[in-house]
């Protein structure tokens, strides 16, 4: 039995010690819950800013390819002024 309780307190001592919350068996079910719905809500939340970030990215590159049009277009026109003034 002695030994079963030192591994433990040397657990507790860890945690403790590190400053560092972290799981343990010593978590109540209401903690392990409260956890497990904060776990959840942060990966929801990742998941909402990847799907805006990809969003994002996806607006961005459609604009570089109206852009890129433009460009093409002002540059045929450039060309078409220069001929017409030599």
């Amino acid at each position: 039995m002695q030994t079963e309780q030192q591994p433990q307190h040397q657990n507790q001592l860890t945690v403790q010690n590190s400053g560092s919350l972290s799981f343990s068996s010593h978590l109540s079910k209401e903690d392990e819950e409260i956890s497990k719905s904060a776990l959840s809500t942060f990966r929801a939340k990742e998941e909402e800013i990847e799907r805006k970030k990809m969003e994002v990215r996806e607006k961005v590159q459609l604009q570089l390819g109206r852009v890129e049009e433009e460009t093409k277009r002002l540059a045929s026109i450039r060309e078409v002024c220069s001929i017409k003034r030599a």
